[in-house]
């Protein structure tokens, strides 16, 4: 079968993946899972979970930078209803770039099993330089539960798909262990969110028109009117470098309100990075070109290359210290 390179991705995202063919958590027969498990449907699930998630070894499989196996994901149970939420925040190793998205998942937990089942992949963001079509695992799972006296766990094994292509996961193994109340403040203080939480910014400042179709504002600067272009697809590939000599330019590129590169300084070598339009937007998802400066030879210019997969369309933006450049993509959803 032919499976997707995929990324399992959290808070603390359970990145190890490097040379990891399996990690094999302590095994328990069916007996001992019996004589664990509390059969009541009593059990709280409510709360912090602390979890490590692996998957078989896959060709390809990319390194990340600083990674502990660990994640934290907050559940919320009502009756046999479960849902949640974690968020990934990851450096690629060797200055390749980041990965950004929130996933949400639900289950239906019977007191001695949670059917397990992400649902959704949002603001999905990569920027590695070389790995183009990295995706999501949307996972489904049926985790056991046992319990010791201090803590409650759940386990099992995970299948899974692309978030885009719906191609087939290379298969792992997910446990979980809920924090206890006692040791929430130390986690809090010493582990969640350490790793891979990006830089504390404030909200990128943008101004829109009233009707929500153009960017006026990113900061203090203006905004041009930009072009509108139509894509076949919502998985763009974008390529960027310096339209005119090495100068020293130094960019910034905003998508759809994150910055997806930051203080880059370009040259006549292509950057590609990845995005994922987003057609449900009330407004028009963008690629906007932010200046640091002036370079050699003003003002700042760069060569933008938008391929859906379909074809590839070439543009220059030209920024400086006071206006910003800007593409608009349109959809056209009946290609």
């Amino acid at each position: 079968m032919k499976y997707l390179f995929s990324l399992i991705c959290f808070s603390l995202c359970s990145l190890g993946l490097s040379g990891q063919v399996e990690v094999n958590f302590p095994t328990k027969d069916q007996s001992q899972l019996e004589d664990l498990r509390d059969k009541s449907n009593a059990i709280d699930l409510n709360g912090l979970w602390e979890g490590e998630v692996n998957q078989l070894n896959w060709k390809g499989q990319p390194e990340f930078a600083g990674t502990t196996g660990k994640f934290h994901v907050e559940i919320t149970q009502k009756g046999n209803k479960i849902e949640g939420l974690f968020i990934c925040r990851a450096k690629f190793a060797n200055n390749q770039g980041y990965l950004s998205y929130e996933k949400s998942f639900d289950g239906i937990w019977d007191g001695q099993k949670l059917q397990y089942k992400d649902i959704s992949v949002d603001n999905y963001i990569n920027t590695h330089r070389e790995m183009r079509h990295l995706e999501a695992c949307l996972k489904t799972a049926v985790l056991d539960f046992y319990r010791t006296s201090e803590h409650f766990y759940l386990e099992g094994t995970w299948n899974g798909q692309g978030h885009i292509t719906d191609v087939a996961c290379t298969p792992g193994k997910i446990k979980l262990r809920k924090v206890a109340p006692e040791e929430f403040m130390m986690e809090e203080a010493t582990t969640v969110n350490v790793n891979f939480q990006q830089s504390k910014k404030g909200p990128v400042e943008l101004k829109w028109d009233k009707d929500l179709t153009k960017v006026k504002k990113i900061k203090d600067r203006d905004v041009k009117e930009g072009k509108v272009i139509t894509v076949d697809s919502t998985f763009l590939r974008i390529t960027v470098y310096d339209h005119k000599r090495n100068d020293g330019d130094i960019i910034s590129l905003n998508y759809n309100g994150n910055w997806i590169l930051e203080r880059f300084v370009i040259n006549n070598a292509e950057h590609h990075l990845d995005v994922v339009l987003d057609p449900n937007e009330k407004a028009p998802n963008y690629l906007l070109l932010y200046a640091h400066n002036l370079g050699a030879s003003p003002p700042n210019t760069v060569a933008v290359i938008v391929d859906d997969g379909v074809k590839r369309q070439q543009f220059i933006l030209n920024s400086d210290m006071n206006t910003s450049d800007v593409i608009y993509f349109e959809y056209n959803a009946k290609k």
